[in-house]
């Protein structure tokens, strides 16, 4: 029987308290997993935990992948649109350029037709004003034709007796001058009766109406004269329609 410990025991030596130190020891570690195989585990823990992370860094990496070809995609995407977009800015650039051209072109056309235009003005204005003042002259002219007419017939009435027999001579045919239009105006010596404004006259079968009458313009001729003006598509009449 071991001797307990106790009031009376001796105590035990530095060797015996080793050896059962050591054999506590040995009881520990035999019971415990070895430390290779704690080694193993430890390193497949870790194994495990770097595919886990090498696995999550891969799909980071496809992830980042996807996002560089959905970036590199929109960036070719948007520099086609660029292109295209500058490619129909130049053509609207070009039509607009066209545009003004053709605009520069057309105010200038425009200014000439109204500088032309102005010009006719001014000519016409020009012409109506001479015509205003030929008519004028023509007006006077006609009064003092008149009071000229009166003049004559009044001295012819004083010089030749037998007023009757002058009045019943005023419609005989008598020697007439006729101032015929044409590319030169000419003098025509006719017989006929007495012509006024309005009568038509025909002279080498064109057909013409009197304007005015008035005295002869050849010096000291006492004929009247008798001033036409064509008639625009006037047919000839047969021989001896003229008046």
């Amino acid at each position: 029987m071991e001797p307990q410990p106790g009031a009376g025991a001796e105590p035990r030596s530095e060797e015996e308290r080793g050896h059962g130190l050591s054999g506590f020891l040995r009881k520990l570690l035999v019971r415990g997993p070895a430390p290779e195989e704690r080694l193993v585990r430890l390193l497949e823990a870790r194994r495990r935990e770097l595919e886990e992370h090498a696995a999550r860094f891969a799909g980071k990496v496809e992830e980042l992948e996807r996002r560089e070809q959905l970036l590199r995609d929109s960036r070719l995407s948007v520099e086609r649109l660029l292109r295209l977009g500058s490619a129909d800015l130049e053509e609207r650039e070009l039509e607009l350029t066209q545009l003004i051209a053709e605009l520069t072109e057309r105010e200038a056309a425009l200014r000439a037709q109204e500088a032309e235009l102005a010009r006719r003005r001014a000519e016409l204005g020009a012409v109506e004003l001479r015509r205003a003042a030929l008519e004028r002259r023509e007006q006077a002219l006609e009064r003092r034709e008149a009071e000229l007419a009166t003049r004559e017939a009044e001295l012819a009435a004083r010089a030749t007796p037998g007023r009757a027999s002058v009045a019943a001579d005023a419609s005989a045919p008598a020697p007439v001058l006729l101032f015929v239009p044409g590319e030169r105006y000419r003098l025509v010596e006719a017989v006929q009766p007495p012509l006024s404004p309005g009568d038509a006259v025909e002279v080498e079968g064109a057909r013409y109406v009197v304007a005015r009458t008035g005295p002869s313009p050849l010096p000291g001729d006492a004929r009247r004269c008798a001033y036409l003006v064509g008639v625009p598509g006037g047919a000839a009449s047969p021989p001896g329609g003229s008046r």
